[in-house]
Parts: structure tokens; sequence; C-alpha cells
């Protein structure tokens, strides 16, 4: 399978802040898109940075409160580990244990096109148990 069938399946929305934001932005940004992870891009394609509910807790830790008043880029990771919609969907696993992320923004042509967290990861992966499960008691009584 490869990221663009499962980008097909799941859709492919993408919550995206400019660079200018402050953080408080984000975290009401979070909210509203019910969301973990929000792309930081200047054009809605090229991608500047990500922004996560985990650097945004770190934040906290290093600067306090006032880290809500602070610029996004302040928190953002700039390195994003993104992946091309041709490849494998196998890809994906290995940029999040290498990188140690949970989100992986999806490009096409170097063109942001969507993003992949690990509850995606886990319910495609869930359902191909199922249907494996399936195709195996069709074999074993016979409708196969």
């Amino acid at each position: 399978m490869t990221v663009r069938s499962l980008l097909d399946k799941k859709g492919r929305f993408v919550s995206l802040a400019p660079s200018t934001a402050r953080v408080q932005d984000i975290v009401d940004q979070l909210e509203r898109d019910d969301v973990a992870a929000v792309v930081i891009t200047g054009d809605g394609k090229e991608i500047e940075g990500i922004v996560s509910a985990r650097a945004i807790a770190r934040g906290l830790k290093q600067f306090g409160r006032d880290v809500v008043d602070r610029p996004v880029g302040d928190l953002m990771t700039r390195e994003v580990a993104t992946c091309d919609i041709g490849e494998p969907l196998s890809r994906i696993y290995e940029l999040m244990d290498e990188h140690q992320v949970r989100h992986i923004p999806i490009t096409d042509d170097g063109a942001l096109c969507g993003i992949i967290n690990t509850l995606d990861v886990v319910k495609h992966r869930l359902a191909e148990i199922d249907a494996e499960a399936a195709a195996l008691k069709d074999y074993i009584s016979g409708r196969t």
C-alpha cells in the first residue's frame, strides 16, 4: 500500500499556520481543528516547520506561562521529516521510528498535500489485521 492510498481514505486536511503566529494562536488552532500538530507554512505548500502539542508542553516547561506570547518559531521543529505521496506506507513507519515523531507531513513533488499521524497508521494496520482474519476464516470454512 502507498501513502497516497492511505491519504485517499483518511482525507488530506492539514492544519496550517503562518510563521508569524504566536503560540497561543497555535493552542487555539489545535483545539479548533481537533489535531495534535500544526504545519507552519507561508504559502500552504512549502513546509517551514511543525509544532505539536508535545512541543508546546516542552515550551511550557522551558518558558513558563509566558510561552503563549512567544512566536511559534521559538517552539517549532524546523527540520521536518516528510514523505512523498508515492512512497510505500512502510516508509512512514521508518520515518516515525527514525525521527521519533508522531506526525509526518506528506508531499507531492515537494508541495505539502497531507499529513499522517500514528493514529492513522494504527487504524490502517488494525483494518489490515481484520481483513486478514476474515480471509483466514473464509479459507478455513471453505468459503474461498
